[in-house]
């Protein structure tokens, strides 16, 4: 049912683009022209987006049979800055977009990421029939003849470089980054005639164009744009020349702000060949007056409304992770608190449900503060990014070992609910509540939630203020629903009353920690060299094991117990002290008869003209894991790749692994699971953490 209900949310999520644009297809003297109106406020993307940001596509068949249909040069489009002073490229308002002529019936499919405070990926599909001029996506009306005309007439066109105008290119020292250069002599303008880069690239591999700095000073305008050489990436690979001259020369197509014709135009430069960057070049611009152009469109950025969606979304996120299953075995515990002791007085059961969601909040206060550490230190990080560390792993491992032996009654300890199972007592003490928040918090950070993605990319890419109020909302969602039952207690009348059957619960509950130290026990193998520490890990659970056993069951003797307790205390902290990771960190690792293939863009490159079907999993992911039982490893999913030729690549993110952080910050997205279908042309489609064989077969068509 849950699944059900989460794919529901994802298929309204995929296709609410619909509702923030009109598709359209018309005829136009001897041409087709394609429309996006985007409502107010809402935008897509050029096709170089920019730092983040898709491409829209379009793509014209007849009787499902792709056909090819020339198309024209795309509108001049803008640059805006969105939250996280991110900038991208691409659309608002109406645009046009023209193609040459298809004769008779044909369907048209358009592919867009259309953002405001959120991306929403999907497609429009219309089919213009032989004998219609016109169809739409949503009620509109055809646009008139003179405004298609003015629309045509005043796209980019060709054009040669403007006089004054000269540009070279040098290579960081050692760094396969790349700096174009540029001026443009006789500058009289105050500013450049659009909403744009002096120069903007076209994609072309295996150029990566990151942002253009402008400088003026005495009417010469000064321009440089940094470019990382994606090179080492393909296949053959593509090394940067060590003699600076390239094997054969790169015409790299730009668009053109150009000032002395007040439009925008596309130019081509040719590169032959680069030189070393020097010191007294970076000396150079230092000394240059910057020139801001003029100010760019700024994206929709979060006001209140759009801030109350954030929140609202972190809260649900918060919400629904209560039903995961990386936290199911610690809430567990604390509802068996809340059903033995619902008899207490109100206040009492309040103060423990506080607590409960100090300890939730406050952790996530913790992880915010590492985060806006890190974002503070140029880090790339993701969502569950303390679960990479086997140290950290190992501790949680220990502590739910340890809980478990409480339950199975080796031991009276302070469990989550503020009392002994072991006895009837209550205490007064709140400390066991705000434990159990903390390891609720902590085992909630693999799991992602419908709703929680978008308010933690909003969180991990926005302010420091923001970061802690998106993780202040998602700790209150997932405290929640033990807040409402302090407030009515009444609401704990719909489970049975306390009995005999509590006690073979406890064991069950004690099973249920077993599972979870499994669990991590593998995260753990896969992160250190298990064939070095195996035996070390085993002798450790062993002897705290003996420890408890030991106190409860052969002495009494506080001096012998110390002892006991002593030694796997000890070899506990020189374990933390001496643990090492496997290495090649962020190696894909896929076991060699395996039908799926070890993630790399230079493998993305090289499976051009192919589907791929890409998996982006954790071994700490448990959705991951789900997902794989009922979609990934069913009969169903191998027919579908065999029936479409589909390559299957899976990204492992168990280690930390930099280029998949930066690929899966591309999208927008901050954790896993992800998946992604990249199309023949090259396109990546993502397909968001929920999938089924439906909706990924509709993206292999």
């Amino acid at each position: 049912m849950l699944k059900a209900i989460v794919l529901l949310l994802l298929s309204f999520s995929i296709y609410a683009n619909e509702e923030h644009a009109t598709f359209s297809v018309q005829r136009f003297e001897d041409k087709i022209v394609v429309t996006i109106n985007h409502d107010k406020g809402w935008h897509t993307y050029w096709k170089n987006p920019g730092d983040a940001g898709i491409a829209s596509t379009f793509k014209f068949f007849k009787s499902n049979t792709l056909i090819d249909a020339k198309a024209f040069e795309w509108p001049t489009p803008k640059k805006y800055i969105e939250a996280g002073d991110i900038l991208t490229i691409g659309y608002s308002g109406t645009k046009h977009f023209f193609f040459n002529n298809i004769p008779g019936t044909f369907e048209t499919r358009v592919g867009v990421l259309i953002c405001k405070d959120i991306c929403i990926p999907g497609e429009a599909s219309l089919t213009l029939n032989e004998n219609e001029k016109f169809t739409a996506s949503r009620k509109a009306k055809p646009f008139e003849t003179a405004e298609l005309k003015k629309a045509f007439e005043s796209l980019p066109q060709e054009s040669a470089l403007p006089a004054g105008f000269e540009y070279y290119l040098t290579r960081e020292k050692d760094q396969p980054k790349l700096t174009l250069h540029y001026t443009l002599k006789d500058f009289k303008a105050t500013k450049l005639p659009q909403e744009l880069n002096l120069l903007t690239g076209f994609p072309h591999v295996p150029w990566g164009y990151k942002r253009e700095s402008l400088y003026l000073k005495d009417g010469v305008l000064y321009g440089k744009t940094e470019i990382e050489w994606d090179g080492e990436y393909q296949d053959p690979e593509m090394p940067l020349p060590v003699n600076g001259q390239f094997e054969k020369p790169y015409d790299l197509k730009f668009l053109l702000n150009a000032p002395d014709t007040d439009k925008v135009n596309v130019v081509n430069l040719k590169v032959e060949n680069f030189s070393n960057a020097t010191s007294s070049l970076t000396d150079f611009y230092k000394d240059l007056p910057p020139f801001s152009g003029k100010s760019v469109a700024t994206a929709p950025t979060a006001d209140n409304k759009s801030m109350l969606q954030y929140l609202i979304f972190a809260f649900l996120g918060g919400l629904i992770l209560n039903l995961m299953p990386c936290v199911l075995p610690v809430i567990s515990l604390k509802l068996f608190g809340l059903i033995k002791h619902r008899n207490l007085p109100q206040r009492k059961i309040l103060s423990h449900n506080l607590s409960y969601t100090a300890g939730v909040i406050s952790t996530f206060m913790v992880l915010a503060g590492v985060i806006a550490l890190l974002k503070a230190g140029g880090e790339e990080f993701g969502w569950g990014f303390q679960l990479q560390s086997p140290a950290f792993i190992l501790i949680m491992m220990l502590i739910l070992f340890i809980l478990s032996l409480n339950l199975f009654g080796l031991f009276e300890f302070r469990t989550p609910g503020g009392a002994k199972f072991g006895s009837q007592e209550i205490k007064e003490g709140v400390s066991g509540d705000f434990f159990s928040g903390i390891l609720t918090t902590i085992l909630s950070t693999p799991c992602s939630a419908p709703f929680l993605g978008t308010a933690l990319t909003f969180a991990f890419t926005t302010s420091i203020f923001n970061i802690f109020l998106m993780f202040f909302f998602i700790g209150f969602g997932l405290a929640f629903p033990f807040l409402l039952t302090a407030i009515f207690p009444a609401t704990l009348s719909i489970f049975p009353r306390p009995g005999a059957w509590m006690e073979k619960l406890k064991y069950f509950l004690g099973l249920s920690l077993v599972i979870t130290v499994i669990w991590l026990y593998d995260v753990f193998v896969s992160l250190v060299n298990f064939e070095v520490v195996s035996w070390k890990l085993n002798l450790l659970f062993g002897l705290w094991f003996f420890a408890f056993f030991f106190a409860q069951k052969i002495s009494r003797s506080r001096p012998l117990q110390f002892l006991v307790f002593a030694f796997p205390l000890v070899l506990t902290v020189m374990a933390i002290q001496n643990l090492e990771m496997k290495p090649a960190i962020g190696t894909q690792t896929v076991k060699k008869d395996s039908l799926w293939a070890p993630w790399s863009e230079s493998k993305l490159q090289a499976e051009k003209g192919k589907l791929v079907f890409m998996d982006f999993t954790a071994e700490w992911c448990l959705t991951c894991k789900v997902n794989k039982k009922l979609v990934l490893e069913t009969d169903g999913f191998n027919e579908l790749a065999k029936k479409y030729e589909v390559v299957l690549v899976r990204a492992d993110w168990t280690r930390r692994d930099d280029n998949i952080t930066q690929f899966l910050k591309r999208f927008n997205i901050v954790g896993v699971p992800a998946y992604f279908v990249q199309k023949p042309n090259g396109e990546i489609v993502s397909l968001g953490e929920t999938i089924s064989l439906s909706k990924i077969e509709k993206h292999l068509k």
